[in-house]
């Protein structure tokens, strides 16, 4: 496929937003889209983002802990009611639920291409990927010494990775951290591979009030 990279943060369920980034971005069919998981729950239009996923066939897309929890819960024939918002979101999908979790079982933890790598949360550089676990993958930010993982990430490869809210992104050499939380009032933004270009819209309004933003996000560094 020719065209750009474009590696899109969390949507939470923010069809609106997500679309606003579409245009602003210019993406076309040519373009690689990846999105770092998080499509779904606590947004407003679950159902509109996913069936907008499993209708566009430049999308690749990881796994992220929203998708984990539901699907570990789907598999065992059962419904979650971890989260206060896993109800709405099964109300969102509707009659959609049985498709869209076929398409989400089938999503894979990592994506990787010319000079970069895509998760959901992070990892432990100190072990192999091959080693960590979903949860791991879907849900990590910090390590046990509390620094968060990328600042002990040593690799040339980019990481790029969401799950993380923070009013601005993550950049540094070799991560890029893409969630703005776009469903807490922030924003939703992309980059595009491999110019690192950051794109971000605003988000339409505030869906789910956030108790506190982590620290600002730090340029430079590894």
């Amino acid at each position: 496929m020719s065209g750009r990279t474009i590696v899109i943060g969390d949507v939470h369920g923010c069809f609106q937003e997500l679309q606003d980034l579409l245009r602003a971005v210019e993406a076309t069919p040519s373009d690689r889209l990846i999105s770092v998981g998080d499509l779904i729950s606590k947004g407003p239009d679950s159902r509109g983002v996913i069936e907008w996923a499993m209708k566009t066939p430049n999308l690749e897309c990881v796994l992220g802990n929203h998708e984990l929890r539901l699907r570990s819960h789907w598999r065992a024939g059962t419904r979650s009611s971890e989260k206060a918002h896993d109800a709405d979101t099964y109300r969102q999908l509707g009659d959609s639920y049985e498709p869209s979790m076929r398409w989400i079982d089938k999503l894979p933890l990592t994506i990787f291409g010319p000079g970069f790598m895509v998760v959901h949360a992070g990892f432990d550089p100190a072990e192999g990927l091959e080693w960590q676990t979903a949860s791991q993958l879907t849900n990590l930010r910090r390590l046990e010494d509390g620094r968060p993982w990328y600042e002990a990430y040593r690799e040339r490869t980019l990481a790029v990775f969401g799950h993380w809210a923070k009013r601005q992104p993550v950049v540094r050499a070799n991560a890029v951290g893409l969630d703005t939380g776009c469903v807490y009032g922030g924003a939703l933004t992309a980059l595009i591979l491999p110019e690192r270009i950051l794109i971000s819209v605003p988000a339409r309004r505030t869906y789910v009030e956030k108790k506190a933003w982590e620290e600002p996000a730090l340029a430079g560094g590894r």
